[in-house]
Formats: C-alpha cells, structure tokens, sequence
C-alpha cells in the first residue's frame, strides 16, 4: 500500500462521488467512464454509509507509535481542511488489517505494492467518504485522475522533457504528448530530440507495459519526423496506428522518438546504429518522468525496415546505453544486414536513394569520412536535396542517376576509413541481449529475405548472445509483412512481458509461415 497506490484509490472514489446526481445517475463525465473500467476501483455506494465504529486495536497490537505521524501523513498528502477522513482511514486499517500503525505507515512510504493492504484500503476509503465535504471531494476528484506530463526541473538528465504539448486525440480513452526530451549524440554531446508519448486516459495503479516504436525511413529532415502525423485537432490515432491500438487498449505505454537530427539540430544519423538505439531508450526515459503513467514495467522494443536495423541495435547495446530499464524483448521487422551485399542489391534500382543517405549520414557523424571522396563533384550539390523532402523527393533525385555515374570509386567497402564504419553498423557484429525475433516476408523488394537469414547464422555465431529465431512469412513484401506478423508479434510479446519461458526448440532457427490470404501487394 504505497502513496501512489493509496492516492489513486481515493481519487478514484472522489471522482467517482462527484459524478453522480442527487438521485445517483452518472452524468457521463468521460474520466468517470475510465476510472470505473480501472479493475482496483470499487463503485460508491447509491446512499452514503455511516463511518464504521473504530475496532479497538488487538492487545498485542495496543502500541500507538506511527499513529499521529500517519494521520499527519494523510491530511497532507490528500490536502484535507481537518483530520476526520485521515483518522478513520488510518484507525479502520488498523483494525480491519491487524497491522500495528508503525507498520501501516512503513508500509505506506515503501514503493512496494501490497494487494492485500490495498483491497482494505479501498473498502476503509469509501466508508470513510462520509468525512469529507463536498469541496474537499471536488478537490481531489477534480486533479487526481488525469495523467499528466510535465517539464521536467533537470534539463540535463537523460529523457528529460524540455517541451511538451498534448496531442488533441478523437479517442478519449487515452492521451498523449509530444515531447522534446534530453538525449545524446553518437560522440556524447547533450541534443534535444522530439518524439510521441501515448497512454491509456487513467492514471496507473501499477507498473504499465511500455512498447517503444522504431520507426521506419520516412527520410532525413525535419519535415519528415513521423510526430508531425500528431499535430493539429482531433487527431485519430487508431486510423494512423491501427496495428499499435490492441496495445492501448490493454494498458500500455507506446512511445515513439523521431530519432536524432529529425525534430531537431543537424542532419538525421540514419542507420547509425548507437543513435538510433539511443533513442529508442531515452523516449522510454521521458515517459517515466510521469509517475501517473506506469511507463516502469517491462519493455519491448520493435522496429521494421530502418525500425528493425534500430531494433537490433537496441537489443545488442541495451546493457551499454540503458541498463536501468527492463528490456524483456525485442521485435526486428526486415532488418538491413549485409551491407555490401545490400549496396549492389540497391544499386541502380527504385531504391538506390537509400545509398546517398546512408553516405551523406555517415559523413555527417564521423569526422573521418567526407563525401568528397566517394561521391562525383557534379553531383555533390545535390546532396542539399536530402534537407529539402523526404524519401520520396529523395528517390526522385538520386534514383535516375546511374550509380557508377554518381560514385568516384568502384567500392566503397574497399576504402578502410568507409569499410570500418560500415561494418560497425551492420546489424551482425554485436550478440543480443535480450530474447529476440526476426520477422521478414520472404517477397521483400526493398530488404531481400535471404538478409535476414544470414543474420541469424551470423548472431547465432557469437559467443554470448541470448534467444533468437527468425519468422518468414510467404507471399509478403516489405510492406506487406507487418500486417502479416503482427499477431504472432503480440503473442511473442505478451509471453516475454508474462515471464514465459522462450520456446528453446526455435532458438537459432527459422518458422515459415504459408500465405494465407494471398496478399502480395
């Protein structure tokens, strides 16, 4: 029975009183309708009830030491006028429970959850209404149960928030912000990345499950961070994140960061792989600046296309950037791996602009490597355009021009400054950390499938990695693919947050899945 726990049950009946008539009927107040679906609320009674005559402490337990203080405690916390409500709550926890009062008031200032204490709590509480007015009722009822996010008073800590703004939802059963948060570059400098914070519209009673999306290449701007779909009036968050609504509804947290360079200063570092992962960490770390949103539960990280090479980052560097967090599995849709073998895959076809951006990235990150020495002179102007548009714009520019027109050098991977860095952000250098799955339709057009199983043979090579399996589904693409896994992701996800064992028989092995819809496109 910590504080937390204590004030939301009370704030629960509060609001619960004053959304009632005199003759009992709900006036429908839409935090009302949410506080009642809360499973550790109970409903207030039609007729208030009298206040239960205090039992007389058992012998055994005659001492009054802790009394006054947690009386004391209580007044304030709940911001009280008198000590009437207090008094009764601290004297029938007392009787009904058994516990001394120094017990009850340890037991109160620890962070640890008791059921026990807080099924009592909630039928001593609502007994103990009676000795509340109507403005203290109002009060409390009013401010309480609502999740908040606020400026955070360090602007130095990591995911701390610096700019926040709610985001106007259709949907009232959740909220959400966007937020500029505190993260670091690659070199450790301190930079101001954007991103979204989404939750259930309620106050969390215990520690929420936290989903953090990583997002795919929408291009290397500003104009192209995926929060700018959160800007404006009554946004719908199920038409732009179906797949991520299920979640929502279960009570989760999803956060979402732009990732460095797209919401703030500088070009965006696609496909650095410590970047990203920094990231994907540090929104988690915004959310939990909230304590009214839970966001301290189990993570699960996942990501498709760029998303999935973010992903596997993440669960190989998590012990590195943030090991405070309790990352239970990652989801890696169509991660890029192979890189040389990627390059000529790309080369001279509708995706080759995904090239120039990984160069002009890598140019702008290490300071040993200048564009100059890869890139033709008459074509360098040209790389201005990746600040002027997104993907889309991009490929139009880039993806006319032949690649051995567009380069001074037969291989890149043949200049050791340029090799090294490739290498170390390939997605097969560094063991898993964390269960993890590989999701890939075996049509992908953009990210061939045969990536993904070397991938796999290459991780499963090194020495120290932890639960990895990989699901091909057939028939699909690289757009195609999320639809088709994301049952058996959710499934994958909800056994790692519930503790189950991983499934050993699939470990370093491969599940085809058979088309079952015959949906290629």
């Amino acid at each position: 029975m910590n504080l937390r726990k204590l004030i939301l049950i009370f704030s629960i009946l509060a609001l619960t009183a004053t959304s009632c008539s005199s003759d009992g009927t709900s006036e429908g107040s839409t935090y009302t309708q949410a506080a009642d679906e809360t499973p550790t609320t109970t409903e207030a009674p039609a007729e208030t009830a009298a206040p239960a005559e205090t039992a007389a402490p058992a012998e055994d337990e005659s001492s009054e030491e802790g009394r006054d203080e947690l009386i004391a405690l209580l007044t304030i916390v709940f911001d009280l006028e008198t000590e009437e409500f207090a008094t009764c709550m601290v004297d029938e926890m007392h009787a009904v429970s058994g516990y001394s009062y120094a017990l009850l008031l340890e037991s109160t200032l620890s962070e640890e959850d008791e059921d026990d204490l807080d099924e009592i709590a909630t039928e001593v509480a609502s007994t103990c209404m009676s000795n509340l007015s109507l403005e203290e009722i109002d009060l409390f009822g009013d401010e309480s149960t609502v999740p908040t996010l606020e400026i955070s008073s360090d602007p130095n800590a990591l995911g701390a928030i610096l700019a926040v703004e709610e985001i106007d939802f259709t949907d009232e059963t959740i909220v959400g912000w966007l937020v500029t948060y505190r993260s670091q570059s690659v070199s450790g400098d301190p930079i101001e990345v954007t991103g979204t914070i989404v939750a259930p519209n309620s106050v969390a009673t215990e520690p929420r499950p936290v989903f953090s999306v990583a997002h795919g290449t929408t291009g290397m701007a500003d104009m192209c961070a995926p929060s700018l779909d959160y800007v404006g009036e009554n946004i719908d968050f199920a038409g732009r994140s179906a797949l991520v609504q299920p979640l929502l509804d279960e009570g989760w947290v999803v956060v979402a960061s732009d990732f460095e360079g797209m919401g703030g200063p500088g070009l965006h570092p696609y496909i650095v792989g410590a970047s990203e992962a920094q990231g994907v960490f540090d929104i988690v770390r915004a959310a939990q600046t909230a304590p009214t949103l839970g966001a301290d539960g189990p993570l699960i990280v996942w990501g498709h296309s760029q998303g999935g090479h973010a992903a596997m980052h993440a669960s190989q560097r998590w012990q590195d950037i943030a090991p405070e967090l309790n990352l239970v599995g990652v989801g890696a849709g169509a991660p890029p791996s192979q890189f040389p073998f990627l390059k000529d895959f790309l080369m001279n076809g509708a995706f080759q602009g995904y090239l120039i951006m990984v160069a002009a990235s890598f140019a702008e990150v290490y300071d040993e490597l200048s564009l100059e020495t890869i890139v033709e002179p008459e074509y360098l102007p040209l790389v201005e355009e990746l600040e002027l548009g997104c993907t889309g714009h991009i490929f139009d520019i880039f993806n006319p021009i032949p690649y051995e027109d567009l380069t001074s050098v037969d291989d890149i991977f043949g200049d050791p400054s340029w090799n090294a860095r490739l290498v170390e952000n390939d997605s097969n250098q560094l063991p898993n950390q964390t269960p993890l799955v590989i999701l890939h339709g075996d049509q992908d057009e953009q990210i061939p499938a045969g990536s993904s199983g070397l991938l796999l043979d290459q991780i499963c090579a090194l020495e120290g990695h932890e639960h990895i399996e990989r699901i091909l589904y057939e028939g699909h693409t690289h757009g195609s693919a999320p639809g088709a896994y994301w049952a058996d992701l959710l499934a994958w996800m909800d056994a790692r947050v519930s503790e189950e064992p991983v499934n050993q028989e699939n470990a370093c092995s491969t599940i085809t899945v058979p088309n079952s819809d015959d949906q290629t496109d």
